[in-house]
Order: C-alpha cells, then structure tokens, then sequence
C-alpha cells in the first residue's frame, strides 16, 4: 500500500510541501533567536536549541506536549545537558502537512512555540496556548 501511494503524482507535492512547511518552521524560529542546529533544514525535521533561551529540552516536550504540539527533546551537539535532559527538541512537518497545513500555518505553529517557551517557567498560559492550538487544528481534518 505504502509503495503505491509513494508511486502517485500527489505524493511529489506531498512530500514538496512537507519539506517547504519545515524551511519555514524552521526560519521563523531563528527569526526569533532560536538555533537551528545545521543552519535550516533541506528535510521533514529539524533540530532546534532551546538552551539559547534557558530551557532544556525536557521542559520544553513538557510544556508543549501539554498544549498539543508534539516535539521530541533532542541532545544537541557538545550538549552539556545528559539525553534525559537535552537542551534541543525535534520537530517535523509530515503530521501538519498530512491534515492540509501549509505555510500560513506553519508560521502560526512556530508563532505559538515562541510564546509558549516564554511560558514555560511560569506555566500562567497553558489553557491559553492549548486553546490556540485547538483552534488552529480544528480547521484541519485528520486523515
């Protein structure tokens, strides 16, 4: 099943779309003083330090998980924190490409990550943010 759908001419766009969401998630974190580890991403996913900002990955994976956005916490090269803590997370866009997102949206998630992670000691905003985050995603099917 998995090869047919790969052979179908929509799948191209698919997978163009997918890796164009990713450049612009990616540019509008830096935007805002996040590294992107390898400087953007040529992919589905990219690397993002969240140390530049004082966080660890695993507060960040916390946080974000509560307000339904899924990332990973990720070591980051010559890390200082151990893997269980991180000081990066993972982020890709198969999930929001697959219900129909597009770039517009991809700059509202990234819009939504940045001020989360301004939350994220506090944690005065989750309902806020989770609201968002439904808001947003319930314009989109999931497949």
């Amino acid at each position: 099943v998995a090869f047919k759908e790969v052979l179908q001419p929509e799948f191209a766009d698919y997978a163009k779309q997918i890796v164009a969401n990713a450049k612009v998630l990616a540019a509008a974190l830096a935007d805002e003083g996040y590294r992107i580890i390898s400087g953007g991403t040529d992919t589905h996913l990219m690397l993002v330090a969240v140390s530049v900002k004082g966080l660890t990955g695993k507060a960040v994976e916390a946080y974000l998980d509560e307000i339904h956005i899924t990332v990973n916490k990720n070591a980051i090269p010559f890390d200082k924190n151990k893997p269980a803590v991180a000081s990066g997370i993972r982020l890709g866009t198969p999930a929001i490409t697959s219900r129909g997102m597009g770039l517009n949206e991809s700059r509202e998630i990234a819009a939504i990550i940045v001020e989360a992670l301004g939350d994220v000691e506090a944690r005065a905003k989750v309902a806020q943010f989770r609201g968002r985050v439904l808001e947003l995603t319930s314009r989109f099917d999931v497949p």
